[in-house]
């Protein structure tokens, strides 16, 4: 049954209501422009304590000056994007352990570096993004059927009423960014054929690293992230949904990128001298592995999802806290 958004609206600053069931949610962090450059606002989390939902509350009106300069700037050619996608490889693992050929959508896919690896890898790619530059350029040049849309939540109801259904639909750390996530999950799950799978990455809210960071932790990304699943909000959500968990892991190669990426950033606030901004980010990298690992609370959250079978569900948390196994991800490529 699909929700309705419901308004956010705060009953006295340290709470507020969830926007996806309504009930009392409390105040977590509160955090300022990752840039310091639009504003001087300051923006609060909540979370709910029923669902378990972290988000943002309020929300501004028009995000767009938020994303000022975009991501990576898009390549001046498809040689140069494999060149740049060659690196993110990794990220095929986690699909080419379910599905190795089929229908794949990608939501949020920027430049299309995953749609990139995952054409090569032979599957049918299809892309629903925001930017009508990236979805020109992996129309015309990645060979990728780009459909710009600032909802995908609609994108994706349409393309079910005209029959759509894919083997794999592709978050990579999308979901956080989307107003109403909740609605994209079950749209994504009408989505899929039968047997299929849902990947979504995003931000590890449980992670350690916010845990000690706070509101300065780089990858809250205030104010662009709006909201944050915990794991076993994540897994509820999904299962409501008729989707089941096969993988869920911290630490998988773009967590510990993630986390490296989070200390590097620290150091070089904190320090001049380049050289031991070099020593600090390694001496805090290697006094929070420890925690990350053990505690299964590493920086991102990777989680594979399949349109059932039920059972599946039991077997979730024998991934929780373990890396994705070795895959091949560099199959023959296909033009």
């Amino acid at each position: 049954m699909q929700r309705k958004p419901q308004s956010v609206a705060s009953l006295n600053g340290d709470s507020a209501h969830c926007p996806y069931c309504a009930a009392k949610a409390r105040l977590i962090v509160e955090s300022s422009d990752r840039n310091r450059r639009t504003t001087t606002d300051t923006f609060r989390y909540y979370q709910c304590v029923s669902c378990g939902l972290v988000f943002m509350s309020p929300i501004p009106d028009n995000l767009l000056p938020f994303y000022a300069g975009g991501y990576q700037p898009i390549p001046g050619s498809l040689a140069e994007l494999r060149e740049i996608a060659a690196a993110e490889r990794y990220r095929m693992i986690p699909i080419l352990h379910h599905k190795r050929r089929g229908k794949l959508l990608e939501i949020g896919p920027w430049i299309g570096i995953f749609s990139c690896n995952a054409k090569a890898a032979g599957f049918e790619v299809t892309a629903l993004e925001m930017d009508q530059k990236c979805v020109e350029f992996l129309n015309q040049t990645v060979g990728v059927r780009a459909i710009q849309t600032s909802d995908p939540a609609v994108a994706l109801a349409e393309l079910r009423e005209q029959n759509h259904k894919f083997d794999v639909i592709a978050m990579w750390h999308s979901l956080e960014h989307l107003r109403n996530p909740w609605w994209v999950i079950e749209q994504a799950a009408d989505c899929l054929a039968p047997g299929g799978i849902l990947l979504i990455a995003i931000p590890n809210i449980e992670s350690f690293q916010f845990s000690v960071l706070r509101g300065t932790w780089k990858h809250l990304d205030t104010p662009r992230h709006l909201f944050f699943y915990p794991a076993d909000a994540l897994i509820a959500l999904c299962q409501r949904n008729g989707l089941f968990p096969l993988e869920i892991t911290t630490a998988d190669e773009l967590s510990a990128d993630l986390g490296r990426d989070t200390w590097h950033s620290l150091a070089n606030s904190l320090v001049p001298v380049r050289y031991l901004r070099g020593v600090l980010a390694r001496i805090m990298r290697y006094a929070a592995a420890r925690a990350e690992k053990r505690k299964n609370r590493g920086a991102g959250l990777t989680a594979v999802f399949q349109l059932g079978p039920a059972e599946a569900a039991t077997r979730s948390e024998a991934y929780r806290a373990e890396p994705l196994a070795a895959v091949d991800p560099d199959p023959p490529r296909s033009d």
